[in-house]
């Protein structure tokens, strides 16, 4: 996968969104929200992500948002003063969480539905 690439991810039946993998190593957990994602000892926890979610009617600006953003990223791993500092510098519609890597479907061109709905954020039914 190229670095930053757009990714469309889900977290079941429903919305499709799109995300970009800022780490791909599972060592990440969100431990309390709204904080920040903290780095685990050990294996099992989630992937550091930055996701997009805005509002529908803007859904088009997200893969460029998320990829101009990721672009910026610190390197990982991060300390949490740089997590902090990243996540404050971001636009409106995107913010740090953590994914499971079965949760990622692909390329965001290539998502479900994409075909029929160019730039949809949901499934087609």
């Amino acid at each position: 996968m190229p670095a930053h690439a757009v990714q469309a991810a889900c977290y079941g039946i429903g919305a499709i969104y799109p995300v970009v993998i800022l780490d791909e190593v599972h060592r990440w957990a969100r431990p309390t929200h709204p904080g920040l994602p903290e780095r685990q000892p050990g294996t099992g926890h989630g992937m550091l992500v930055l996701r997009w979610t805005g509002p529908q009617g803007e859904h088009t600006a997200a893969p460029g948002l998320l990829a101009a953003a990721a672009a910026r990223a610190p390197a990982m791993p991060a300390t949490g003063d740089e997590l902090l500092a990243y996540q404050q510098s971001l636009p409106h519609g995107l913010y740090l969480t953590t994914l499971s890597a079965e949760l990622v479907l692909g390329p965001w061109e290539q998502r479900p539905g994409a075909a029929s709905a160019p730039g949809s954020l949901h499934r087609s039914a």
